[in-house]
């Protein structure tokens, strides 16, 4: 197999690093003298974490292979002191965080989300507020479905990857438009609610992923309802590695 030449490797992994998203919270277990963080994104992006002992100096950086699963091995580190990290890839922040190391009895601290860029604060401020769903919608199976979905700005859980989502996952669905993606999305969790798909909650993300076994398809949604992701995962083990617990349409924690 012929290798890309330099240049168009490098458009193609910048062009696949962008509006990445984080599907798992990193994890971050001992590994002898440090720790390893791990982490999984909805596409195959480089692998980056930068740390240090302070939240505005993280001069130390370790690099990983191009991926969706992503793991790094933060060390040598010094026992009892805090640690201050970023994830992601060279191009994007996904999470921070910070923990103490070799301190006994004391979990890693809670990861907080990188913080937002100016044009990402200017978007929010501009975007009209999503137009609420004539009604709340059924948190068991119906053997009825709505006959068309909700507006877009109802059902996708950020507007502002929905472009991104069509432009990298839109073909694998035939979908015409963003709103045309959005909605077969939308129409892919009405088939999980009516029991025809495979799902699993993950109590810790607040996060239903379903999962179409003849056609390949995956999708993420939020808890209340919106769409995360929507796309066909290259990898044959892809949903097995999904976190969560596998889930009955009568267990559906959705609002």
């Amino acid at each position: 197999m012929q290798r890309l030449p330099a240049f168009l490797a490098f458009f193609f992994l910048a062009w696949s690093a962008a509006g990445v998203e984080l599907l798992s919270k990193p994890v971050i277990s001992p590994a002898g003298d440090g720790v390893s963080i791990t982490w999984t994104t909805d596409v195959a992006c480089g692998t980056r974490a930068s740390f240090g002992t302070s939240l505005l100096k993280l001069d130390q950086k370790v690099e990983g292979p191009v991926g969706e699963q992503h793991s790094v091995t933060l060390a040598p580190l010094t026992r009892g002191t805090t640690y201050y990290y970023e994830i992601g890839s060279a191009r994007q922040k996904l999470a921070a965080g910070s923990f103490v190391f070799g301190e006994a009895g004391s979990p890693p601290a809670a990861t907080r989300p990188p913080p937002r860029s100016m044009l990402e604060r200017l978007v929010d401020a501009l975007r009209p507020a999503p137009a609420p769903p004539a009604s709340a919608p059924p948190t068991s199976a119906s053997p009825e479905t709505p006959r068309g979905p909700p507006p877009t700005r109802a059902t996708w859980g950020r507007m502002e990857t929905l472009q991104d989502h069509f432009d990298r996952h839109g073909a694998d669905f035939r979908a015409t438009s963003t709103d045309d993606y959005a909605a077969k999305a939308w129409q892919f969790l009405q088939r999980a609610r009516a029991g025809q798909l495979l799902m699993k909650w993950d109590a810790e993300e607040d996060t239903l992923r379903v999962f179409d076994p003849a056609s390949r398809a995956f999708a993420a949604y939020n808890r209340d309802g919106t769409t995360k992701t929507f796309f066909r995962p290259n990898s044959a083990s892809y949903w097995d590695r999904q976190p969560g617990r596998s889930i009955q349409p009568s267990e559906l924690p959705l609002r």
